[in-house]
């Protein structure tokens, strides 16, 4: 079984939609491999693909909405934000951006559409474009907004996280997050230590900032052991142009990590494309080969 634990930005689709994009990236290059076990006299696991499902919790986060407001796709809203919000986002960005970088934004006009966003972030929103392309900035700082909520507020985080345990089952063997599901499916490892994972595969994954590390519930789990211990396998897959994966490897954290890099061409955060390219499957097949060898 595969579980699937997706990121920010989905209030304005259904579970249904949003499998299309997930479903059938993973479990195409299995069906490859069948195929070509097949041809050359050999088995590749049993017939069919792995099942597969996705943990839903897009409709728990708010839609923006109001003149001034961004859109509710992007997942941000960033004219209504507290203080403390500001400062944890300047945080992240300097991790990411250099002084030079900020400076020469401050330079810069305004972009359309953030007027109303706070001046302190309106050079990180521009400096993040510039280094990473067209709404990088409202990406990287939604996807922030997002993972703040889920750790800091504890009604959100109860009630993503009661979906997540409703979908896995204890036949679970691959968990795959993509962004901020990749906090909650590391989250999921921390909170069921009696559920061994053979795979926990993360794609363009914002897990290497510090200021998400020292907001997890116990910061830097599983970083003192190279993996947290009933993981088996993680895979962390990210483009350098994502800039929600902008701080770095995972394996800078967790010494056992197997960092892989892709290039997603203009949409580097897209998880179809991640999930498309054989760093990504090529580790869901290694489980299913493994697991066929254990049944022979």
């Amino acid at each position: 079984m595969i579980v699937g634990v997706h990121g920010i930005a989905q209030q304005q689709v259904t579970r249904q939609q949003l499998v299309r994009d997930w479903d059938p990236a993973p479990t195409g290059s299995i069906d490859l491999r069948q195929i070509e076990a097949a041809a050359a006299g050999e088995q590749f696991g049993p017939p069919g693909d792995p099942d597969f499902t996705l943990a839903f919790y897009g409709h728990l986060f708010p839609t923006p909405a109001g003149p001034g407001r961004l859109s509710a796709t992007d997942g941000a809203g960033l004219d209504d934000l507290h203080p403390d919000e500001i400062e944890d986002m300047l945080t992240a960005a300097r991790q990411v951006l250099t002084d030079d970088e900020i400076a020469a934004a401050e330079r810069q006009p305004p972009l359309a559409g953030h007027l109303n966003t706070p001046l302190l972030l309106q050079a990180v929103l521009r400096a993040l474009d510039a280094r990473f392309g067209r709404a990088a900035g409202v990406l990287y700082l939604g996807t922030l907004r997002q993972v703040r909520r889920y750790l800091r507020d504890p009604g959100t985080k109860a009630r993503v996280d009661a979906i997540v345990d409703a979908t896995v089952t204890p036949d679970t063997r691959v968990l795959v997050g993509h962004a901020l599901g990749s906090v909650v499916a590391l989250e999921y490892v921390r909170r069921h230590p009696e559920h061994d994972l053979d795979l926990l595969l993360t794609l363009g994954s914002p897990l290497g900032l510090t200021s998400v590390q020292t907001r997890l519930p116990v910061p830097f789990f599983g970083t003192h052991t190279g993996l947290p211990p009933t993981v088996a396998t993680w895979v962390n897959v990210r483009d350098r142009r994502d800039p929600v994966a902008s701080a770095g490897d995972l394996g800078a954290w967790w010494s056992g990590v197997d960092d892989r890099h892709v290039e997603n061409g203009a949409d580097a955060h897209s998880v179809h494309r991640y999930l498309g390219k054989p760093q990504s499957h090529s580790a869901i097949d290694a489980v299913k080969t493994r697991g066929a060898r254990q049944v022979a």
